[in-house]
Parts: structure tokens; C-alpha cells; sequence
């Protein structure tokens, strides 16, 4: 009776089944894409190689760091959301404000502080 039933049903479930098949395709590339820091890193790279070659002046690399380090902001923020971040959190990205909530900063014999 059930090869009966599901062959009847085939013409409803088969379509059925191959929309849900494509949603669950178009979730996963999405996840990819939503959680994938490979590019802007690579764009990070190479804009750091314009810097150093002289391609691009100090202000240039800065605006465009900003916004480079923005997307790996959303980047975090999308792996933490879609339970996918790493505990060890590869990325040492601070917002502006969480840098000035976090109080005094001493870093080195610069701000002339330190033994």
C-alpha cells in the first residue's frame, strides 16, 4: 500500500520535495557567503600591498581599511548569529565604542608608561 500511495502522490510530493531541496541549496550558499572572510582578507592583503608599493597615500588606506574592517564586523557578527562562530575568534576588530567603554589602554614605552 505505501509504493501504492507514493506513487499516486508523486506528481504533489515530487514538487514539493525538489522546492524544498532548492531552498535548502540557496540557505547554504547564502550561509557561505554571509560567513566567508576569505575575500575581504584577501582585499585586505592587496591593500596593504598598494600602501607599501606606493600605489595608494596613508588617507586612501586608512578610509578603505575602515571599510574593510566594517564587513568583517558584519562577518563576526553574522557567524554568531547563525551559531557558527570559533571560540577562538581569529579576528582582533574592536568597534569605537567598545574601544573607548574598555577604559585606559597602556601599551608601551610610547605613551611612556612601563618599565
Amino acid at each position: 500500500m505505501g509504493l501504492v500511495k507514493h506513487l499516486l502522490l508523486w506528481p504533489v510530493t515530487a514538487p514539493l520535495a525538489l522546492a524544498e531541496f532548492s531552498v535548502r541549496q540557496v540557505e547554504g550558499v547564502v550561509k557561505r557567503e554571509l560567513t566567508d572572510d576569505a575575500r575581504v582578507r584577501e582585499e585586505l592583503m592587496a591593500l596593504h600591498m598598494e600602501l607599501e608599493l606606493g600605489d595608494i597615500d596613508l588617507d586612501e588606506h586608512r578610509t578603505r581599511e575602515a571599510g574593510l574592517m566594517q564587513q568583517l564586523r558584519e562577518t563576526r557578527e553574522w557567524r554568531e548569529k547563525l551559531g557558527m562562530a570559533e571560540p577562538w575568534a581569529p579576528l582582533g576588530v574592536r568597534r569605537d565604542e567598545e574601544s573607548e567603554d574598555d577604559g585606559p589602554h597602556t601599551s608601551g614605552p610610547e605613551e611612556g608608561g612601563g618599565p
